[in-house]
């Protein structure tokens, strides 16, 4: 409504939105050394997250997270925990044919066993459910204190300094109960590896991995926990959005489920499940995938922060001042995605549409360090649920169909609300395929062969 750049000022702040995607490169990747940074989440730091990655301000601690990431979450890492992720989805697939009902939960499930092999080397079964539901747990006081303007004090800091018993200070008496959730959900997976590696019995992972190669003082090693805690609350969240939008849009496009059903079944055949290795010949897949970051993000707004002074077409921009990119604006610019509303994979196959990951992933300095394992665990999730289910709108006990809304919660990841589907298996050979894939995979070794860049 009110152009590509707008200006908000407000008490106490100022703030600029961006709404074209033309600008956002132009701030956020050609300019990246300056809108580096993040605002000052007082609120999130108040309930322990003051140091995660993604809320870090720009300096050395970042970029020796950042440095730390990348040895063990880049390109060419990332490929060689290829054959756990593809081992992992049979079981995936089978616990869906069990309890289809229970779809979030498996999708969080999975996502939560694969980032919790990598980031500690945890297979994630029975006696390590207790850190997963940590940290679920620690991820909705995360995402309930990083949404932008939801809390008075990050917006007048002074308020921090307010004693929790004071009226008015409930904001206190959250982050004290945050803090706890957040200190268990850090410490007690790390501290188990620690102790595994002292005992000899420590599997490979990021953690054990960085532990080995990196120096032994208490600040590297603080680094190296927030870093596999990053990878591993950052994964599964985020991971269960994504799939959780991608259910909603097949049940409402059966037309676009069984073209892409007819194309695996073609490409990948019905005698194994999609892998990996299927992403280059499996282009409509992908390009599903990149409709659903597209037609509802998983985060709808990032905020960058400007840490020298810059001036952008007529525009001053002091140092310190916030630059939000709004996220849902861009992926649904009508002058670049026709029918914004509607989901339309072909935009990005045939058409020719902008690439929604580049957007979706962040941006510059700050882009996410994980979007390359998270991007190929979407994909073969997709294609694996295409390849064996069908998923459908739900009925009532008159037969009537129940037509879902695409209302989401609040908080700074985007989840749709629960909703209800049918999701069935597509043929009896479906049925037979995930059962044969399961036990083939239980034949499968269950390390990771951890390789550092």
């Amino acid at each position: 409504m009110y152009g590509d750049l707008v200006k908000v000022e407000i008490p106490g702040n100022m703030l600029y939105l961006i709404n074209k995607r033309h600008v956002a490169d132009e701030l956020f990747e050609a300019r990246s050394a300056i809108y580096c940074s993040r605002p000052n989440f007082v609120m999130s730091g108040l309930s322990g997250w003051k140091n995660s990655i993604p809320t870090l301000p720009y300096g050395p601690r970042l970029r020796e997270s950042r440095k730390l990431l990348k040895k063990g979450m880049g390109p060419a890492a990332v490929r060689t925990y290829h054959p756990y992720i593809n081992r992992e989805i049979p079981f995936f697939l089978h616990n869906m044919l069990r309890e289809p009902e229970r779809f979030v939960e498996h999708y969080n499930r999975n996502a939560a066993r694969i980032a919790l092999k990598i980031a500690y080397g945890y297979e994630g079964v029975t006696e390590d459910e207790k850190i997963i539901e940590g940290g679920v747990k620690a991820m909705g006081v995360f995402s309930a204190t990083t949404v932008p303007g939801a809390w008075a004090v990050d917006t007048f800091p002074f308020l921090r300094y307010i004693p929790s018993w004071f009226p008015g200070a409930e904001f206190q008496r959250y982050a004290k109960r945050g803090k706890k959730i957040t200190d268990e959900a850090l410490d007690t997976p790390f501290y188990e590896v620690k102790r595994r590696m002292a005992k000899g019995t420590a599997d490979g992972s990021f953690a054990s991995m960085m532990l080995q190669s990196e120096k032994s003082d208490p600040g590297t090693e603080d680094i190296i926990k927030w870093c596999a805690t990053g990878i591993f609350t950052g994964q599964f969240e985020t991971t269960t959005a994504t799939l959780s939008w991608f259910t909603l849009a097949m049940a409402k496009c059966p037309e676009v489920q069984k073209k892409s059903q007819g194309i695996i079944d073609k490409v990948v055949g019905r005698e194994r499940l999609p892998e990996v290795s299927d992403r280059d010949s499996l282009p409509y897949i992908w390009a599903i995938m990149q409709e659903v970051l597209r037609w509802h993000p998983t985060i709808t707004a990032v905020p960058h922060t400007a840490v020298a002074d810059d001036e952008y077409h007529g525009y001053f921009v002091p140092a310190g001042t916030t630059v939000l990119a709004n996220v849902w604006a861009i992926m649904h610019d009508e002058s670049v995605y026709h029918d914004a509303d509607r989901f339309i994979p072909e935009r990005f196959c045939d058409e020719g549409a902008p690439d929604s990951l580049s957007v979706a992933f962040g941006f510059g300095r700050r882009i996410c360090p994980g979007l390359a394992i998270a991007q190929i665990h979407v994909f073969v999730t997709i294609a694996s649920i295409l390849a064996t289910f069908n998923i459908e709108l739900a009925r009532d006990s008159a037969g009537n169909v129940i037509e879902p809304t695409e209302d989401a919660t609040s908080g700074v990841i985007n989840f749709p609300k629960p909703f209800k589907v049918s999701i069935t298996p597509r043929s009896p050979e479906a049925i037979e395929l995930i059962k044969r894939s399961v036990e083939h995979s239980r034949t499968l070794p269950d390390k990771l062969e951890m390789y550092s860049e």
